[in-house]
């Protein structure tokens, strides 16, 4: 049963915290959601009352002894989950993380607007801040999820899902940047990506956009880059990338303006029609998406600009 009173998390054997981490206003991650949350519920992370469970020397603990354990799975920088998330939790409880109570990370995968995507058979990664932490959160997610990935650390759990979604965000940026390229050679990017993608091997297709949106691949490169330069690593592949990406709606409007001028018109007085809000087919979610910045820079330009949504029955 849903509940906003964080009391009845003493009832339960696991927390499971998924909430945003978006951007501030300078661009720098924005993990207030995730502090916040380990402040409510931090009070109510004692041991579990129901069953017992061997403790971190194998010894068995006395019935209705087991420590809680809490998971992250929103995406994050390296160290969220043992530093700040950790610091948080043991100050409001008073216990220790990997005796008291166990923690670990475990990122979302999942694929918006894929029918044949199903959550139990994608792999779950999962980090633990102690290796009995590990195996508790083992123990969970394997209910659930048939293929379940270990790594060493929360660290590598988080630094894994920020490659995944850099490896898209890059790639992406490639094509949107070759579909300039070829647009000025006369060459038909889509057709090259669909003669390339034949290749059996060493080759992913990605596609050219209108830009990039959703919570995640927008944003949560930037969160490396961010952290990278604690340790003075410069992140230039992501930064390079982003810059790319987040141009890609001006050049939407660019030759939107071209294809009215080749039937004497101005973007000033149009009228257009932007079809579709969501980030990508088949979604409800609109965060970040691009359809808004085209609604944004077509009216600045003196545009009636419209959108059209097809609402699902």
């Amino acid at each position: 049963m849903a509940s906003t009173d964080f009391s009845r998390v003493a009832e339960v054997e696991a927390v499971i915290i998924c909430v945003p981490t978006p951007l501030n206003k300078n661009r720098e991650p924005d993990i207030s959601y995730i502090i916040e949350t380990g402040k409510a519920i931090a009070p109510f992370i004692g041991k579990y009352e129901g069953r017992s469970m061997k403790d971190e020397g194998g010894k068995q603990n006395p019935e209705g002894t087991m420590p809680k354990l809490v998971v992250l799975e929103s995406t994050t920088y390296p160290g969220t989950t043992d530093e700040d998330l950790r610091a948080v939790l043991e100050a409001g409880s008073g216990l220790k993380a990997g005796v008291d109570f166990h923690l670990a990370f475990s990122p979302e995968r999942e694929d918006p607007g894929n029918p044949q995507s199903v959550v139990k058979s994608i792999p779950k990664v999962i980090g633990g801040f102690t290796p009995a932490c590990l195996e508790r959160t083992k123990e969970l997610y394997g209910k659930a999820i048939q293929t379940l990935v270990p790594v060493s650390s929360c660290r590598a759990a988080e630094a894994t899902k920020l490659l995944e979604n850099i490896f898209r965000s890059v790639n992406i940026a490639l094509v949107n940047e070759l579909k300039l390229v070829y647009g000025a050679m006369g060459i038909d990017v889509w057709e090259v990506i669909n003669a390339a993608k034949t290749k059996p091997f060493g080759f992913m297709p990605f596609y050219p956009g209108p830009g990039l949106g959703g919570h995640c691949i927008p944003i949560d490169p930037f969160y490396l880059t961010w952290k990278a330069r604690e340790y003075g690593q410069i992140t230039r592949f992501i930064e390079l990338a982003g810059e790319v990406n987040t141009a890609m709606p001006l050049y939407v409007i660019n030759r939107t303006a071209e294809a009215l001028n080749s039937h004497r018109k101005a973007v000033n007085g149009s009228r257009v029609l932007v079809i579709g809000l969501a980030y990508k087919p088949n979604v409800d979610d609109d965060r970040e998406s691009p359809s808004y910045h085209l609604l944004d820079l077509l009216k600045e330009r003196g545009a009636t600009a419209a959108y059209y949504v097809r609402m699902s029955r």
